[in-house]
């Protein structure tokens, strides 16, 4: 079974196309990047399969449920990080988390203590009792991915999930995508850095002007193009980004 899988997607905002015909598969388990430059469609196409925006035509499902129309259902499965998390006004770190754990259904304090070894590994232990509006950005950031692996879904949906964090806690994400991927997690996450991709995925899809324009193993990329050839050459390529002689 595919954990997404995406049929001729079309998304139109009046007369601007933000997605035009997207189709990929990505079997559960798997670790994927889509990469693309801004502006490429990545995050309408998140927010498509969360259910937050219904596609103009064709279909997302996640697992065997349809993103928009079982969208409460699907919420459930998926771990999601927006590229900017907002959060509620006068709650504090701690009380923002006891939240959701109990909008999941379970043991607000349970879930904090199991939270606690990975509150401590990103060093939010000394600000977690503090208002989360008043967080930097990358703090904001370490608390909206402590808020995705809280229910420990099947599923990982991030939106440049390393924008706003210093190197250490870049490389923290690294470890932690590898210790879910281990678990069997799918995990795809979004970001216009290639080194990203090349470090963390087994497979990848590139996007450029809201179109697919490849996906395959990062390896049979490789060997597509040219053995020689890097993750940034091909992405380079494939998004017409070369700059001419």
């Amino acid at each position: 079974m595919n954990a997404i899988t995406a049929n001729h997607v079309i998304k139109t905002f009046g007369e601007k196309t933000a997605l035009n015909g997207v189709s990929f598969e990505i079997p559960k388990g798997q670790l994927c990047g889509l990469l693309g430059p801004n502006g490429a469609g990545k995050t309408t196409l998140f927010r498509l399969m969360m259910g937050i925006l219904k596609a103009t035509e064709g279909t997302i499902l996640i697992e065997e449920k349809e993103a928009f129309k079982d969208r409460v259902e699907v919420k459930s499965m998926i771990g999601f990080l927006p590229d900017e998390p907002v959060f509620y006004s006068y709650l504090s770190g701690r009380e923002i988390l006891e939240l959701s754990a109990a909008m999941h259904g379970l043991d607000p304090k349970a879930t904090l203590e199991q939270l606690h070894p990975l509150i401590q590994r990103m060093r939010l232990s000394n600000d977690i009792n503090n208002f989360a509006e008043d967080y930097s950005r990358g703090m904001k950031k370490k608390l909206g991915l402590l808020l995705a692996l809280l229910h420990q879904p099947r599923l990982l949906i991030l939106d440049e999930p390393t924008n706003g964090l210093d190197v250490e806690s870049t490389h923290l994400f690294y470890d932690l995508m590898k210790e879910e991927s281990a678990k069997g997690t799918t995990i795809l996450f979004s970001t216009h850095l290639i080194d990203q991709v090349s470090r963390l995925c087994t497979h990848g899809i590139i996007i450029n002007e809201g179109e697919i324009v490849i996906q395959d193993a990062l390896d049979e990329l490789r060997n597509t193009f040219n053995t020689a050839s890097s993750l940034e050459d091909i992405f380079l390529q494939l998004t017409a980004r070369i700059p001419e002689a």
